[in-house]
């Protein structure tokens, strides 16, 4: 069973195994989500960027260890790539990627924001719905029952975020069970 939860809390307030952000090469330094998470775990993700050891180039990631700094055990920190190539279909197949990398890891428990605000011309409607279709092709692809919980605390875009993923949900293939709950 795939159970999907959208709510208005902020990330680092959701009970998860890890938390993904990710950020591309333009937004060092970190700012938006990423950098409030950063702020949390006391600049362990600055420090990364500074040392060469995180960037944010596609395919770069970290994840850090919460120690009780946000309700995750972890936070994953991931690289998008540029702005410049950070188009609507390859934002939808790198979040398909990072979180299906974590799944290898052994991750049930994902929290995730809406990843790429930053896409090249495209409102928040058409990125939530990207994020929102990679995020379930990952997760199908997966046997094991897995909880993702996607967060939008921008009280003017949560109401698109629950619309862009009951349309993806109830468009699905019924090949695997899917459970959609939304926070009001």
């Amino acid at each position: 069973m795939i159970r999907i939860r959208l709510t208005p809390q902020p990330i680092e307030t959701i009970p998860s195994f890890v938390a993904v952000s990710a950020f591309a090469v333009e937004e060092v330094p970190l700012g938006g989500l990423p950098g409030r998470l950063d702020a949390l775990l006391d600049g362990e993700a600055s420090r990364m960027i500074q040392e060469g050891r995180l960037s944010g180039r596609w395919n770069v990631q970290a994840m850090i260890a919460s120690r009780g700094r946000v309700a995750s055990s972890y936070v994953l920190f991931a690289g998008l790539g540029t702005l410049q190539g950070l188009t609507l279909s390859a934002l939808s197949l790198r979040v398909e990627k990072i979180l299906g990398r974590l799944l290898r890891t052994s991750a049930r428990s994902i929290s995730l924001g809406v990843i790429g605000k930053g896409a090249r011309g495209a409102g928040f409607p058409a990125v939530a719905a990207e994020t929102v279709q990679g995020a379930m092709r990952a997760l199908a692809g997966h046997p094991s029952d897995l909880d993702l919980t996607m967060c939008e605390p921008d009280p003017a875009c949560y109401p698109e975020l629950v619309g862009v993923a009951e349309r993806a949900a109830f468009r699905r293939a019924e090949e695997r069970g899917l459970s959609l709950e939304v926070e009001v």
